[in-house]
């Protein structure tokens, strides 16, 4: 279990904020003229393994997992940030996460420049059917699958442990009838309900415009179709909640008000509040954020050891 806490800070590293104020997810392609450095030899490593559909595009799945696992993995699906606009699935971060002992896996979303809302819960959707369809090709307890998100990606994975019965959003991209439940959301810094302006920044409120595809005001049922504020219900699954008490894109408020709403429903969770934070957990200058990123690490690995290492 020492090992936790650098495999949990590699994965944070995995994150930058680009001066646009949208947050990407760092990818794994090599820089021109250089060749990456080959996984350790003890994973299966799987590029581009292709999900379903989302419309008439592939939709593929970035996969590590370890090679001798005599039981059952559980798993874990990272989704990643970006504004719903940008950023992409390939990252380092499941390496870190196979070697932790999970089947890991990066899935793809259509961005909004492609696809408007409700295309991205309906891909991430469809990439926890996929996992739950193949979970004895991959050595994956069914039953132990939990999902990590961070900004856009936080709001998608929000959406995913509220709205596992909305059938509209199941989408048609393969695997029906197969549940796309999760049973463990961790939530960075993810918008949770877009209809108050004002616990919303200006900057994400033209991103999340870009996602739907019109205003709050001319579609505001739109708008809260995609907010998960308004699914919270008893049974949901166990939620981490971690975001900056500074954080200028997605401000804190949208974590408090869904962390109400959860409390209201008995849904067991968790908020941690990090102090000295702005948005990707970058400390305000001069400062230091509270907690450290090697604690927030270690709460998030209590978190799905808790929820998913037991079966």
């Amino acid at each position: 279990m020492k090992k936790f806490p650098s495999i949990f800070s590699a994965l944070l590293l995995c994150i930058f904020v680009h001066s646009d104020g949208i947050l990407h997810a760092q990818t794994n392609s090599p820089a021109t003229g250089t060749v990456p450095p080959p996984p350790p030899d003890n994973l299966v490593v799987l590029h581009d393994v292709v999900m379903g559909k989302g419309g008439d595009q592939d939709l593929h799945a970035e996969v590590a997992y370890l090679k001798n696992a005599t039981s059952p993995l559980p798993a874990i699906i990272f989704i990643h940030g970006g504004g719903w606009a940008a950023g992409n699935n390939k990252t380092n971060a499941i390496l870190q996460l196979a070697q932790a002992g999970y089947f890991a896996a990066s899935i793809e979303y259509r961005l909004s420049k492609v696809a408007k809302w409700p295309a991205q819960i309906q891909a991430c959707k469809l990439g926890v059917r996929w996992l739950r369809a193949n979970a004895s090709k991959y050595n994956v307890d069914p039953n132990r699958i939990g999902v990590w998100g961070e900004s856009a990606g936080g709001h998608l994975v929000a959406c995913l442990g509220t709205m596992a019965d909305v059938k509209e959003y199941e989408g048609d991209g393969g695997y029906p009838g197969v549940s796309s439940a999760v049973q463990a959301v961790v939530d960075f810094y993810g918008p949770t309900d877009f209809t108050k302006p004002d616990s919303y920044s200006p900057n994400a409120i033209k991103v999340t415009e870009a996602l739907f595809g019109t205003t709050l005001k001319d579609n505001p049922d739109l708008w809260k179709s995609g907010s998960p504020f308004y699914y919270v219900k008893a049974g949901d699954p166990p939620m981490l909640l971690v975001h900056g008490e500074s954080d200028g894109l997605v401000p804190l408020a949208q974590s408090t008000v869904f962390d109400t709403a959860l409390t209201q429903a008995n849904v067991p969770h968790e908020l941690i509040v990090v102090k000295n934070a702005d948005h990707g957990f970058r400390p305000m200058q001069g400062t230091t954020i509270s907690p450290s990123r090697d604690e927030i690490n270690k709460a998030v690995v209590a978190f799905f050891d808790k929820y998913l290492k037991t079966p």
